[in-house]
């Protein structure tokens, strides 16, 4: 099936039906919805745990949760854990708005539940491909596909502090749990090991979290990942995304920021990247019987890239391609995971990394523990440094603070016809947060952007 007639197809699909969405904040589900809205749905209603920061989706339906934790993943898990096992003010909400047991709830993401709040869920992945988000065993894969990988080992807790001996890069090692407590991302269950003086807290924080560890040398350079979409007849392979993956100035901390596609690697570690998703991709389709989108995140250091860890599932490096290419992946890989829609691999790759390629976008995102005012500022950039102006005139980006369900973010989107093509936006991330911990007595760290080492050697050894 072309493009075309599969989105005649999820349009056809998705039109005179009702839909339950459910988002841990709501803005990030207003693509979704006011597709469902475009295509004609007859009812949609959006179940979270906060508004978040952004539009919110046309739905006629709101209902949140308010639950809250200290961490990100703290934060997920609860508003998961608020939805499968829903009160009775949840489930007369979802009543209210569906009296006739006629709606799905649109599934995706980290649960695996058939049924939501009495409704089947529409879309449910299988256990087998979350098992995938075991960070411990990604080295299987990474061999099994033939890719190039750095050395790692996968240790009891108290054999950690040994293996990382034997492991150690100038920078130290990372350390990453086991999915003891369950999938985790975000680098909430990675620690950077410097030296001796971090053994100790690193051993004493994964002894309560975790039984075995995954040891590997720290790999400097930029954080990087690429995206594939399996369908029936193969593995399509977009293009690589930045990670903004920042470190704590003073503590051996990463900070998550979210992604942005305005950075280029060299074109042989482009090519690199994209010959491991597709190898990759092809694993998960013959051994799992994988659909859908799944990605590879790495650090493209001063050798080339080297793959870190596996997302099985579609994740924000997706969304700037499908919000890029104006094609509705999240809704397609559920059509093609219940077999209602068939979909050409080499055609959607080929159309997603031609738009792609011209239309860049995204920015930052970062949660704060503390509970902040909403507010908004634009940006102008002079010499990399932030500078505060009016959100509404002319800016080089836009960031504003509003709830979550872990205290409060910070999001800062960039405007993809203001900033530079080529070069790491971490830099401007960066500012750009110093400036928000200024404007608004944010009690936040000082963070430092990652080097991009690759770009850089390469650039010396062109010339």
């Amino acid at each position: 099936m072309d493009l075309e007639q599969a989105t005649r197809t999820l349009a056809d699909f998705h039109r005179d039906r009702r839909w339950i969405l459910t988002a841990d904040a709501a803005a990030g589900a207003t693509a979704v919805a006011n597709q469902l809205k475009d295509w004609g749905a007859a009812g949609v209603m959006v179940v979270a745990g906060v508004e978040g920061v952004g539009d919110l989706p046309k739905a006629e339906r709101f209902y949140y949760t308010r639950v809250s934790e200290e961490t990100v993943m703290r934060g997920i898990r609860a508003f998961l854990e608020s939805v499968e096992h829903p009160s009775n003010e949840l489930l007369g909400a979802v009543d209210s708005f569906d009296p006739r047991h006629e709606a799905q709830v649109l599934g995706g993401g980290f649960s695996r539940r058939s049924t939501l709040a009495g409704r089947p869920v529409y879309g449910t992945r299988p256990e087998s491909w979350g098992a995938l988000e075991d960070k411990t065993t990604v080295d299987r894969l990474w061999d099994e596909a033939g890719i190039r990988r750095a050395p790692a080992v996968v240790v009891p807790v108290d054999e950690a502090a040994e293996a990382a001996r034997a492991l150690a890069s100038d920078s130290g090692t990372v350390w990453v749990a086991d999915n003891t407590e369950g999938w985790h991302g975000g680098g909430e269950y990675a620690r950077w090991v410097r030296d001796r003086r971090d053994v100790g807290p690193a051993v004493e924080w994964f002894a309560n979290h975790a039984v075995d560890v995954r040891v590997m040398p720290f790999l400097d350079g930029l954080p990087c990942s690429i995206h594939g979409f399996i369908t029936n007849d193969g593995v399509a392979v977009f293009l690589p995304i930045e990670m903004i993956i920042m470190r704590h100035a003073t503590r051996p901390e990463f900070v998550y920021g979210q992604a942005a596609n305005f950075w280029n690697p060299p074109i042989a570690v482009r090519d690199e990247m994209r010959l491991a998703a597709r190898r990759v991709g092809a694993v998960l389709a013959e051994r799992y019987g994988y659909l859908g989108g799944f990605g590879i995140d790495g650090v493209c250091t001063a050798e080339g890239f080297l793959p870190t860890e596996l997302n099985p599932r579609l994740s924000i490096g997706h969304g700037l391609h499908s919000r890029a290419a104006n094609v509705p992946l999240e809704s397609m890989e559920r059509m093609l995971i219940e077999g209602d829609l068939d979909v050409n691999a080499n055609e959607l790759e080929t159309f997603i990394v031609g738009e792609a390629q011209e239309s860049r976008r995204g920015g930052s995102l970062l949660p704060l523990k503390g509970r902040y005012k909403g507010a908004r500022a634009g940006i102008r950039f002079v010499e990399e440094r932030a500078v505060a102006v009016d959100p509404d005139g002319s800016t080089d980006a836009v960031m504003e603070i509003g709830p979550a369900a872990m205290g409060s973010i910070i999001v800062v989107r960039f405007d993809p016809d203001r900033t530079p093509i080529g070069p790491s936006v971490a830099v401007r991330v960066v500012a750009t947060l110093e400036l928000a911990r200024e404007l608004w007595e944010l009690d936040m760290p000082r963070l430092v952007p990652a080097p991009d080492l690759c770009r850089q050697e390469t650039a010396r050894l062109e010339t």
